[in-house]
């Protein structure tokens, strides 16, 4: 099973939860408030190598599956 992250809209808690896949956009129970939390888009990191052997960090960016904010503060 995969672990996905949640964000609570009420409280702001960011946290982990594992369960299968097709319950995976489904809201998962706020370990602080008990409010129903939103899956969050997970963040990463990827790196890119040149022709010429340097390597650069790819930046990833996340937010809100139900929006287009980058932190649960943004969805208030």
């Amino acid at each position: 099973m995969p672990i996905y992250e949640y964000c609570c809209p009420k409280c702001g808690v960011k946290f982990e939860l594992l369960r299968p896949m097709s319950r995976a956009n489904e809201d998962a129970p706020c370990p602080t408030c008990k409010n129903g939390a939103k899956r969050a888009v997970s963040t990463f990191a990827a790196f890119i190598k040149s022709d010429s052997g340097s390597s650069s960090a790819v930046a990833g960016s996340g937010g809100c599956s139900t929006c287009s904010a980058t932190s649960c503060a943004g969805c208030h």
